[in-house]
C-alpha cells in the first residue's frame, strides 16, 4: 500500500461514471503507462505505444510529452497509485539531465537514447515545463522546482517577448503566431498560484488574459482565432482562418478558474461555449477539430482531447447550453469519452475518429493525450479538502 494513498471511501465521485473513470485511471491506465510508458533503461518516457503489442512506437522523446507525463504521474501519486511518485521523479531527472538547453530553457526533443535532436526553444513546450514543475512541486515542495519555473518565465519574458504583445513562437521565431501556446502558459501560471506567492506567475497570467480579449477573440466573427500574422491580425491564409471547438471549451473553463483565482477576466465564457455548441458538432454529437467562422467544417475529425475539454467546460455553467438528458454530471461527453476508451487493451484509447461517420482510426496511442484525459476527468475525482502529501 502506498503510504500517501488516501482512504478510497474519502474520495468524492460525481456519480457512478465518475467512479468508473477513477477505476480506469488508477487501474489499467496507470498499470500500462507505468510499465510500458517509462523507459527505465535510457530515461524519460515513450512518446507513443502501439495499439496491438503495447510497445514503444516512436524514435524520439519530446519535451512536451515528458512534461505532460510528469503531471500525470504526480496526479496518480496524489490518487495513491504505487510507483507513480517514482515515475514522476524519473521524468524530472530526465528533464534536467537530457532536455536542458545550454543557453537557457529546454530543447524540443531528443533521440530515443537522449541525444539532442531539435534544439529549438518552443513557447508551447516551455509552457508545459512550467506546468510540470508546478505538479512536481505540489508533491515534493522542492524549492529548486519553483526556482526553475521562475527561470523559465524570465527566459520567456526576456527572450521571447514580442513588441506587438505576447510572446514569440520560440527561438528562432516562426510564423504563424498562435493563441494555443499562450493559453497553455496561462494554464501553467494558474497552476502555480495556490503554490507560490511569487508575483511573476500572476503577472504573466494577467498579461495573457488581456491579450486574449484584445487579440485572440474576434467580436466580428464571434470566435477565437487560432493563427495570426506577426502583428496579431488573423492569418490572411484562408485555410488558417479557423476556430477549434476544443479550444473554445478549454478557454471557457480556464476563464472560470482564473476568475476564481482573483484575476481580471473577459466576459467571454458563454460566447465561447455557445459558438462551439452551435457550430462545432456533427449530427453524431461529436465535436469537429476545426470550423470556419461561418460554421462550415474545415476538419471533420475529432480527437480525444476535444472530448475531455468538452467535459471540463460542462463542469461549469457552460452546461446550460446543452440539454442534459441523463442524471449524472457531464453524461454526454462522458459517454463519448468511454467510447474512445473502449479498446481491446484496457488503459489505452482511440486517439481520433471521424465526427461524421463515428469511425475510429486504428493508430499508435500518443502518451500526450493522457494529460488531457486526466484533466478532463479530474473534477470527477475529488480528494478530501484536508488531504495533503
Amino acid at each position: 500500500m502506498n503510504k500517501d494513498r488516501p482512504d478510497h471511501q474519502s474520495i468524492a465521485f460525481a456519480g457512478t461514471k465518475g467512479q468508473g473513470m477513477y477505476d480506469w485511471l488508477t487501474g489499467p491506465a496507470a498499470a500500462i503507462w507505468l510499465d510500458r510508458g517509462v523507459d527505465r533503461q535510457r530515461g524519460g518516457y515513450y512518446d507513443s505505444l502501439s495499439m496491438g503489442d503495447v510497445k514503444n512506437s516512436s524514435e524520439f522523446k519530446r519535451l512536451r510529452v515528458t512534461c505532460r507525463q510528469i503531471f500525470v504521474f504526480s496526479r496518480l501519486s496524489t490518487l495513491g497509485v504505487s510507483g507513480a511518485q517514482d515515475a514522476m521523479e524519473h521524468g524530472i531527472n530526465f528533464l534536467f539531465d537530457k532536455l536542458r538547453h545550454s543557453e537557457g530553457g529546454f530543447v524540443r526533443s531528443v533521440t530515443i537514447d537522449g541525444q539532442k535532436l531539435d534544439e529549438r526553444r518552443d513557447l508551447y513546450d516551455l509552457a508545459f515545463t512550467v506546468f510540470a514543475l508546478a505538479a512536481a512541486f505540489g508533491r515534493t515542495r522542492d524549492t529548486n522546482l519553483r526556482d526553475e519555473a521562475l527561470r523559465i518565465l524570465t527566459f520567456i519574458q526576456t527572450q521571447l517577448w514580442h513588441e506587438a504583445g505576447g510572446y514569440q513562437e520560440g527561438l528562432p521565431p516562426a510564423l504563424p503566431r498562435r493563441q494555443n501556446p499562450h493559453m497553455h502558459l496561462l494554464e501553467a501560471c494558474l497552476a502555480w498560484l495556490p503554490l507560490s506567492a511569487e508575483s511573476a506567475f500572476r503577472d504573466v497570467a494577467q498579461t495573457i488574459l488581456d491579450l486574449m480579449s484584445a487579440r485572440f477573440w474576434s467580436s466580428d466573427s464571434e470566435c477565437l482565432f487560432e493563427y495570426f500574422e506577426d502583428d496579431w491580425q488573423p492569418c490572411t491564409n484562408i485555410d488558417r482562418r479557423i476556430f477549434e471547438p476544443g479550444h473554445h471549451f478549454e478557454w471557457a473553463w480556464l476563464l472560470g478558474e482564473c476568475a476564481n483565482a482573483g484575476l481580471v477576466v473577459p466576459d467571454l465564457s458563454e460566447k465561447l461555449a455557445r459558438k462551439a455548441f452551435q457550430h462545432g458538432f456533427s449530427a453524431q454529437g461529436l465535436p469537429y477539430a476545426e470550423v470556419r467562422p461561418d460554421g462550415s467544417v474545415a476538419d471533420e475529425f475529432c480527437r480525444i482531447w476535444v472530448i475531455t475539454e468538452w467535459l471540463r467546460a460542462q463542469s461549469t455553467h457552460c452546461a446550460d447550453f446543452v440539454p442534459e438528458t441523463r442524471s449524472e454530471p457531464g453524461s454526454a461527453p462522458l459517454d463519448k469519452l468511454q467510447h474512445f476508451l473502449n479498446v481491446p487493451t484496457k488503459g489505452l484509447w482511440f486517439e481520433r475518429c471521424n465526427a461524421v461517420s463515428g469511425q475510429f482510426v486504428n493508430e499508435a496511442v500518443p502518451a500526450s493525450s493522457l494529460y488531457h484525459i486526466v484533466t478532463g476527468i479530474d473534477h470527477l475525482l475529488e480528494l478530501p479538502q484536508n488531504y495533503t502529501h
